[in-house]
C-alpha cells in the first residue's frame, strides 16, 4: 500500500515531543498532521503508545559489522559500518578514523568525502580523531603517528572541504601551533578538543580560533579542579557541544548525570565510540595493535584488564540516558537526534517530515526498537 496513516504514538520532531499528531507515509515519504485531520476512510494503523522519531545521528563510531574504519574506508567498508548501526536505530553517522599514518589519514578523508559527494545513504561526513593529540593523553592512539598538522594536511582539507562541511576534527588545542584551528575551520567547521591536557585558558584561546566541541567528555582530558575548571568545568560557560559515551563504564553513571545537569540536552551528544564489534556478534575477541582485546558486555577489555573501547549502540545509549542521567525521554531523544543534527548543521535530520520512511524509528513504551511498525 502506497499510503498509510499512523496514530496512537507520540511523535518526536525537531526537539519536541508531540501528542495528538499522526504520521502519514505516502510513497515512502513522511508528513506530519493532527490526528483530527486524517481523512475519513483513510487507511490507519493504530500504534499502542510509544514514540515515532527520526533515527539517531551518531557522531563517533570507529566501525561496525566487523569493519574498522581505519582498516577499510572504501565504499564497501563504509556501507558495512552504517548497515551494522542501522539495525539499532542509527540513520546518519560520522564514521570515525583515528590516529594513523599520514597516507592512510589522507586516503580516509578522500574516501569519506567521496561517499558524501555520492550521497551514500547514512554517511554525512567523517570524524577525524587525531593525529593532532597530546601524548600524555594518547589512550589507545598509536604514539608513533601523533604529530602536528603540516602543509600537506591543509592541502588535503582544502581539496575535499566541500564535502566535509558536516564533519568533525578532534585535536589537542594546547599542542597546535597558533592559528591551526582557524586554518582548518573553513574546510571542517566542527573542531573538537580530544586527548588533551588543555586548561581553561587553552580552551578560551581555542574557542576564539573556532573550537566548537569536546569529544567523549571526561575521557582522555585533564580533570576539573577549583582553580582550573579545565574542559569539564569550562564546557558549559564556553557553549561547547560535548559528545559523551553513555555506557556507564567510560563515565560513571553519577558523572553522566552530572554532565546532563551541567550542560543539558541542547549541548550533550550521545555517542557510542564503538568498534567493529557492533553488529558483529561472531566477534568475541580480536587483536588491536598486537594486544588481545575481548568483548565484555558493553565494553572491550584488553589482555591486561584495561578498557580498550566501547561495545554499545545508540539505542542502548538512549536507554542509558534515561537510566543513568535521569533524563526524560524527550531530552534523551534530543541528545540522540536533534542536538547532534543541529551541531553538524543538518537541521533536516532533526525533523520527521519529508523523510524516507526507512529513516524513521518506532520505540515502544519500554524504549525498545520495533522494526515491524510499518
Amino acid at each position: 500500500m502506497n499510503s498509510m496513516f499512523y496514530r496512537g504514538a507520540d511523535i518526536f520532531d525537531r526537539g519536541q515531543l508531540l501528542s495528538g499528531f499522526a504520521l502519514h507515509i505516502e510513497k515512502n515519504r513522511s508528513r506530519l498532521l493532527p490526528e483530527a485531520a486524517i481523512p475519513e476512510g483513510a487507511p490507519v494503523r493504530e500504534l499502542k503508545g510509544g514514540i515515532l522519531s527520526p533515527g539517531f545521528v551518531e557522531t563517533q563510531a570507529n566501525g561496525g559489522g566487523g569493519v574498522l574504519v581505519n582498516e577499510d574506508s572504501s565504499p564497501q567498508g563504509l556501507e558495512t559500518v552504517i548497515k551494522a548501526h542501522r539495525q539499532f536505530g542509527t540513520v546518519a553517522m560520522l564514521p570515525t578514523f583515528i590516529t594513523d599514518s599520514q597516507s592512510k589519514y589522507h586516503q580516509a578523508i578522500a574516501n569519506i568525502a567521496e561517499a558524501v559527494k555520492n550521497k551514500m545513504p547514512g554517511i554525512i561526513g567523517g570524524h577525524f580523531e587525531g593525529p593532532f593529540l597530546n601524548l600524555e593523553k594518547k589512550g589507545t592512539h598509536n604514539p608513533r603517528y601523533i604529530r602536528q598538522p603540516d602543509e600537506s594536511d591543509y592541502t588535503c582539507y582544502a581539496q575535499y572541504g566541500e564535502y566535509l562541511q558536516h564533519s568533525i576534527l578532534s585535536l589537542a588545542p594546547e599542542r597546535q601551533p597558533k592559528g591551526s584551528i582557524a586554518r582548518i575551520k573553513p574546510f571542517i567547521p566542527h573542531i573538537n578538543m580530544a586527548h588533551s591536557m588543555a586548561n581553561h585558558q587553552d580552551l578560551i584561546t581555542a574557542r576564539a580560533e573556532g573550537l566548537t566541541g569536546i569529544t567523549h567528555l571526561y575521557n582522555a582530558m585533564a580533570p576539573m579542579s577549583g582553580r582550573d575548571p579545565g574542559p569539564i568545568g569550562s564546557a558549559a560557560e564556553l557553549g561547547l557541544y560535548c559528545g559523551i559515551i553513555a555506557d556507564g563504564i567510560h563515565s560513571h553513571p553519577f558523572a553522566l548525570a552530572h554532565a546532563y545537569r551541567a550542560l543539558g540536552a541542547d549541548k550533550l551528544l550521545l555517542v557510542t565510540d564503538s568498534m567493529h564489534t557492533i553488529g558483529a556478534p561472531h566477534i568475541s575477541e580480536f587483536d588491536l595493535m598486537g594486544i588481545k582485546v575481548y568483548v565484555r558486555e558493553q565494553s572491550l577489555v584488553n589482555e591486561h584488564g584495561s578498557l580498550a573501547g566501547a561495545h554499545i549502540n545508540m539505542l542502548q545509549c538512549l536507554q542509558n540516558a534515561v537510566r543513568y542521567m535521569h533524563a526524560d525521554i524527550k531530552s534523551a531523544l534530543q541528545m540522540a537526534v536533534s542536538s547532534p543534527a543541529y551541531y553538524l548543521h543538518r537541521p533536516d535530520l532533526a525533523g520527521i517530515e519529508n523523510r524516507d520512511s526507512q529513516d524513521i524509528i518506532y520505540l515502544d513504551p519500554q524504549l525498545n526498537l520495533q522494526e515491524d511498525w510499518r
